[in-house]
Parts: structure tokens; C-alpha cells; sequence
């Protein structure tokens, strides 16, 4: 989250201004070309769609005159709403991963966040918590082999995304969980195929 982006406009040396995949910014937040005279390049990726329409209606007359302007993959406020938790959402557009398997990612970490929580708050049964761990794997193994696109990259993330899990269930019930994360990564490990 980027909160008082308009105090950017308080920087009056700037020289270029970068911002990927950030929110909580809106179109009064643009940043003013006569408060930074000397920027040269805006570049933004991922953000919201108000603030990105502010931002190219502002910096486009420029460009004439030399800035380099690239304003892309403006996020609509429903899109931000829903994914502003998602530890998936760098997969949205993705070139190599299909619009489809984006989705069912996601909503399989859905299913497997909500799975976890439900069992810490109600028991930690470490078995019950394993089986979470393979069901996520499984299920991610299936996408996979319908549509190969799980490299590297992709792996780290969906281990990041689990952690990401944790860490919310552990703020929710101000419990430590580390010997609930261990079992739920070695119940993925135990599994995937990716």
C-alpha cells in the first residue's frame, strides 16, 4: 500500500518515478508536473485504474518534451478489493500462465487459507493439518499438468503464499504457529510435483 502518494509532489528534484504493483492511491494523488519540473520517466505497472487515467492524462503532453511515460496494467477497484491479499496476484497476466489456471490458483489458496484457519482455531490436529498441505500440492499438480507453467519462479510463490497463510492465521488467533507451518509445507513437499 502506498498511502500520501500526492507528497511525492513535494520532491521537487525527482527525476523519474517508478511504482509497481502498489495501491491505495487515487487520481488526487497524481503527481504535477510543475511541483517536479525535473522528472523524466514514469513508469507504472499494477496500479489502481483511477490513479493510473490521472497519471497518463497528466504526464501525456509531456512526453513531447522528453519524459517517457509507460502506464500499465491499471487494476479496476473490485480487482484491487479482491486481491489486495492475494499472494497470487502477480500471476494475473502472467504470459505464461493461462487466465483459467490464474483463477482456480487462487481460489484453491482460498480454499486451502481457509481449511488452515478453521484447524488452528478449532484443535491443530498436525494430520489434518498435512492433508491441507497435500490437497493444495494435489490440486496445484492437476493445473500443472493441464497446462504446464509451474517453473521456478511460480514454485518460490505458491511456498511464499503458504507462508502468507500462516502469517494471517497466526495475526487472527495470536498464536504462534511454526510447528503449523512446518507440517503444512512438508504435507505440500510430500506431494507436489512442481
Amino acid at each position: 500500500m502506498l498511502t500520501s502518494a500526492a507528497a511525492l509532489n513535494r520532491l521537487p528534484r525527482l527525476q523519474g518515478l517508478t511504482i509497481t504493483e502498489l495501491f491505495g492511491m487515487d487520481a488526487s494523488d497524481c503527481l504535477l508536473p510543475h511541483h517536479v519540473p525535473d522528472v523524466e520517466e514514469v513508469s507504472l505497472y499494477g496500479i489502481p485504474a483511477d490513479y493510473a487515467t490521472a497519471m497518463r492524462k497528466t504526464w501525456r503532453p509531456h512526453v513531447r518534451h522528453g519524459v517517457q511515460l509507460d502506464v500499465r496494467g491499471a487494476r479496476k477497484p473490485e480487482w484491487v478489493a479482491a486481491n489486495t491479499a492475494n499472494p497470487l496476484r502477480d500471476w494475473d497476466g502472467r504470459e505464461h500462465i493461462p487466465r483459467t489456471l490464474y483463477r482456480k490458483a487462487v481460489a484453491q489458496y482460498k480454499a486451502t487459507r481457509d481449511a488452515f484457519l478453521a484447524e488452528v482455531t478449532s484443535g491443530e490436529q498436525h494430520g489434518k493439518i498435512e492433508d491441507i498441505g497435500r490437497a493444495f500440492a494435489s490440486a496445484l499438480n492437476a493445473l500443472d499438468r493441464r497446462s504446464p507453467c509451474i517453473e521456478t519462479v511460480e514454485r518460490e510463490e505458491l511456498f511464499d503464499a503458504l507462508d502468507f497463510l500462516v502469517d494471517e492465521a497466526q495475526t487472527a488467533t495470536g498464536r504462534d504457529l511454526s510447528a503449523a507451518r512446518t507440517t503444512l509445507i512438508e504435507g505440500a513437499n510430500s506431494t507436489r510435483d512442481w
